[in-house]
């Protein structure tokens, strides 16, 4: 059965999409550049904050939006489609929402919540998912080969871009679907 192929979106929806998704992924990889050259270890308290935003930017572009269509699976090299499907999952079972059923983790639900006693103190600690550090650097050299796919995309769609628009600062604007001169 051959695909339905969509009308192409206009001009403006894939430079902003494209200018998105390459922030999104130079985030990722910048947080990950960051985690391995400081030896930011799984135990320090600024990890899991930086994991969470790994999950976030680099599911961004993926995810829907009001107004923007999202990158498709098959924009993620095939190499990494496990990666990205664990990326995506974290962020929407464990970061971005907190479901109590998430998917297990070392046996136990993801999200699990832990009672702990001692001394006559109570105290609960939500469990967090961490990346094993050579975990993030297959995280760096995934947002690495997006980078590199969305600068090819951009190239093409510069090259398919009207040349006789004037030099200047224009916005992009997904409202009516025009560069504005700013």
């Amino acid at each position: 059965m051959a695909s339905q192929r969509h009308a192409p979106h206009s001009c403006e929806n894939r430079f902003w999409k494209s200018a998105y998704a390459w922030n999104s992924f130079q985030h990722v990889r910048d947080i990950c550049d960051n985690i391995l050259s400081q030896q930011i270890q799984p135990e320090d308290t600024i990890y899991y904050p930086l994991v969470t935003a790994i999950c976030v930017l680099y599911a961004r572009p993926f995810k829907r939006s009001r107004g923007i269509e999202s990158l498709s699976m098959q924009f993620v090299p095939r190499k990494f489609h496990r990666l990205h499907v664990l990326l995506i999952t974290l962020r929407d079972q464990t970061i971005a929402h907190v479901d109590a059923r998430s998917f297990p983790f070392k046996g136990l639900p993801a999200n699990n919540v832990r009672l702990i006693v001692q001394d006559r103190q109570v105290r609960l600690e939500p469990n967090e998912v961490k990346f094993k550090l050579e975990t993030v650097s297959e995280i760096r050299a995934l947002a690495g080969a997006l980078i590199n796919r969305m600068q090819e995309y951009t190239s093409k769609l510069v090259g398919q871009y009207p040349s006789d628009v004037p030099d200047g600062e224009y916005l992009i604007d997904l409202t009516t679907e025009t560069f504005r001169r700013l």
